[in-house]
């Protein structure tokens, strides 16, 4: 590895973290904490903050939470870590070397590395059907709830609002909406059943909420375009809306494409179970924007549950490399699926380790108590982390299952 030197010359590898998310942070952390003296770690972040994206509904909902949601990165990254703000648009694997530009001093520029942690994240697809990105809004990221929350801010007490999808960020907004702003009608269209992930006690329980009541639900009806006057469905019929508000997938950033390295259908970053690039072993994945070829990772789904211990793992990889030792294989169980319904109200559904539904869950205000407690979870390991490497762990399936379950 060339790279640049301590004052005892001793060689410093340069790690070039891209992403100031879930994934991001607890990689920089972890590398810092556990190899601060022998590598040098630069993030790269559009902004200076870390935004918790599990609360964007809220914010989007009401006006009394975007402190909540919202925190500066250097709060949250090792004093070790520099941080950098702007947007990298190529990466040049041949060179080492990313490309980016400065949104404030609206100027570009370049960072080396040795090795890169891609952590780029997600967001909503907002091109998936003709129509969604001109006319739909989105709680992708903080300027989007912004947006969303002025525009129901505009709306009569007659209005209507339509949400695409049936996962848990329409139905946590679709919930926190029938709360904060009883006055609108509200739609949830979605090309499946609702909750599609729950267990049918899960899903009974979520249909009898009383948020969930108000709502008028459209199942098993796919959208085929956004409109002006709200949407109009695969088989011809026109549902109107005021606002129409699109939560039905995701999609990640275009730059691995752009930078030619090897990546699914979707786009994502196509990495081994080390976390490496299957094409450039310099270039590690973490989180959204990065998917692990093994059957054994196949039950993993888009979620800071999944970004946080990947993460690590990269982390752990280059630590492995760096110290001569092997690097170990990435598994995750899944333990929970945690949604609010509303401020009051709360749906945990137990999983099994391969993200299948059990039959137990956890409701009413418990089930909101609980998933408050993970939200506040999801943000504090990293915290956690960077007072102390290796603090945060996670669970892995049972030894007899890790031919099924990574």
């Amino acid at each position: 590895m060339s790279a640049a030197s301590t004052a005892r010359g001793a060689p410093l590898v340069r790690v070039l973290v891209l992403g100031g998310g879930y994934s991001g942070i607890m990689a920089a952390n972890r590398l810092a904490g556990k190899v601060g003296k022998r590598v040098s770690i630069t993030m790269i972040s559009p902004n200076d903050s870390f935004v918790e994206r599990i609360r964007l509904h809220e914010v989007a909902a009401r006006h009394d939470t975007e402190t909540a949601s919202r925190w500066a990165l250097r709060d949250l990254v090792h004093h070790d870590v520099r941080l950098r703000t702007g947007t990298v648009t190529r990466i040049d694997p041949d060179a080492r070397v990313v490309h980016a530009h400065d949104s404030i001093a609206n100027e570009p520029w370049s960072e080396s590395y040795d090795r890169l942690v891609y952590a780029v994240g997600s967001g909503t697809a907002v091109t998936a059907v003709p129509g969604s990105e001109s006319y739909a809004h989105s709680i992708t990221n903080l300027a989007a709830a912004r947006d969303l929350r002025a525009r129901l801010d505009d709306l009569s007490d007659s209005g209507s609002v339509l949400i695409v999808g049936g996962g848990t960020t329409a139905i946590e907004l679709s919930t926190e909406l029938a709360v904060a702003r009883p006055h609108l009608r509200l739609r949830l269209v979605t090309s499946g059943l609702v909750g599609p992930t729950l267990s049918e006690r899960g899903r009974d329980y979520l249909r009898r909420s009383r948020a969930f009541a108000g709502i008028e639900l459209h199942e098993n009806t796919r959208v085929a375009e956004v409109t002006q006057e709200g949407v109009v469905t695969q088989d011809g019929r026109t549902i109107q809306a005021d606002c129409v508000v699109w939560a039905a997938s995701f999609a990640v950033p275009s730059l691995a494409r752009d930078s030619g390295l090897d990546v699914d259908r979707a786009g994502r970053l196509v990495v081994d179970d080390t976390m490496r690039s299957t094409i450039d072993p310099e270039i590690l994945g973490a989180g959204d924007g990065c998917v692990i070829t093994s059957p054994s990772n196949s039950h993993l789904r888009m979620a800071c549950a999944t970004a946080a211990p990947q993460g690590a793992h990269a982390a752990a990889t280059i630590v492995a490399e760096i110290t001569g030792r092997p690097a170990p294989s990435f598994r995750l169980a899944y333990l929970v699926i945690a949604m609010s319904l509303g401020p009051d109200d709360g749906l945990v559904q137990r999983t099994r380790p391969d993200d299948t539904a059990s039959d137990a869950v956890i409701t009413g205000r418990l089930g909101a108590w609980f998933n408050e407690l993970n939200n506040r979870y999801a943000r504090q390991i990293l915290a956690w982390e960077r007072q102390r490497a290796g603090a945060y762990h996670w669970a892995k399936p049972p030894k007899r299952q890790a031919e099924r379950v990574g």
